[in-house]
């Protein structure tokens, strides 16, 4: 456990971004709508893009990012470029007493995720990783839906992404392991989060991958987990669609009904199967603005997993977030970073997501990419 931060007394946060890319901006665009941040400057080392985010956001650019890191005025440091420079920036900053956004992964490997949080914790700052999936109200719906065990309990849940690489172009640093640590780091983490947090601790049973033909590209992988709950969960990720077919979908099967959750940012949810009354209405209040449909005909019996089930009513629920996935994904990085400053100025706060998320899922992900066989 980390010791708690110096305490401040007010924001706004002075902040430096490193990594001027279209994810770097994003974030820009979304702090500039909070009052918890006020953004100093901006590093990229190519000085054209650096100085195009710097003039469009009107602060001071640079193309050394040792002129963010070392500037006294920053208070914390957002680092937004390729993974395998995360580990050096985020350890600069942080012996310079900076606090510390990272993107996904914190690191390449286990030894410098374990060396980055002991000295986040030396020095007494923050270093959460940037889970914004975490801050996307469906999740918390979902998370409530499994702790009342609505349906029974949760036995399978599964991950399908069907990404796009219409701009991950051969020479990409995505597809160099040695820059992105493969799919598994660079990607999985943020699913391996979402579902420790739904399921409970896991572990990674298998996993496997499959190369882009007449290539050296890893461009599927696969891997089956079990988590302390006793869900047993999978996750594919496949980076060879077209940009109007990326689309991505999470399932999960309970004991008398089964979710499908809609998009990576979770936007929608529908919910089949059978319901007693009285957790009808419990599902009702976790979600009223979603859309229930009952049947009030005679209640059902069965049997499952060897019990016997009375009083349930076959049903189908429906909702969907009312904002575009941009604005929901928005909305999730304000509120991360609300919640990193409050803890801040208040250390007796719990964040949702704080240094050990980064590195336990570091851990899986690199436990699912040494594991994978392949094919």
């Amino acid at each position: 456990m980390m010791n708690m931060p110096e305490k401040r007394s007010k924001t706004p946060l002075k902040m430096g971004l490193i990594g001027c890319g279209w994810f770097g901006r994003f974030c820009l665009t979304a702090y500039s709508k909070t009052s918890d941040i006020e953004l100093i400057a901006v590093a990229d080392t190519n000085a054209k893009i650096a100085k195009e985010t710097g003039d469009l956001y009107g602060v001071r650019w640079y193309s050394n990012p040792d002129q963010i890191i070392n500037n006294p005025e920053i208070d914390l440091v957002h680092i937004a470029t390729p993974p395998n420079t995360h580990a050096s920036f985020a350890s600069q900053a942080l012996q310079q007493m900076k606090h510390v956004l990272c993107e996904k992964p914190l690191a390449l490997s286990i030894e410098e995720g374990n060396q980055l949080v002991n000295l986040a914790k030396a020095k007494n700052r923050i270093l959460p990783v940037n889970f914004i999936l975490r801050y996307v109200p469906i999740v918390d719906i979902i998370k409530e839906i499994i702790d009342n065990q609505l349906f029974g309990k949760p036995i399978r849940a599964y991950f399908e992404n069907y990404a796009a690489d219409e701009k991950l172009h051969p020479k990409h640093w995505f597809w160099d392991s040695t820059q992105s640590g493969g799919i598994f780091i660079e990607h999985g983490v943020h699913f391996f989060d979402l579902y420790q947090y739904w399921f409970g601790n896991s572990e990674v049973l298998w996993a496997t991958r499959l190369m882009r033909e007449g290539t050296a590209i890893e461009d599927r992988v696969y891997c089956a987990m079990k988590h302390a709950s006793g869900v047993f969960s999978s996750h594919y990720h496949g980076f060879d669609q077209p940009d109007l077919l990326d689309r991505q979908v999470h399932g999960i099967l309970f004991e008398t009904a089964d979710i499908l959750i809609k998009g990576w940012i979770p936007l929608s949810i529908e919910i089949q199967g059978y319901i007693t009354k009285e957790n009808s209405q419990i599902l009702q209040s976790i979600c009223p603005e979603g859309n229930l449909s009952i049947n009030d005909k005679t209640p059902s019996k069965m049997t499952g997993r060897w019990k016997n089930i009375q009083n349930v009513h076959e049903f189908r629920f429906d909702y969907q977030l009312p904002d575009p996935k941009f604005k929901v994904y928005a909305q999730a990085v304000q509120a991360l970073i609300r919640d990193q400053i409050r803890y801040i100025l208040d250390p007796t706060h719990q964040r949702v997501i704080d240094e050990m998320n980064g590195l336990e899922t570091l851990k899986l992900a690199v436990l699912a990419t040494k594991k994978r066989i392949n094919r």
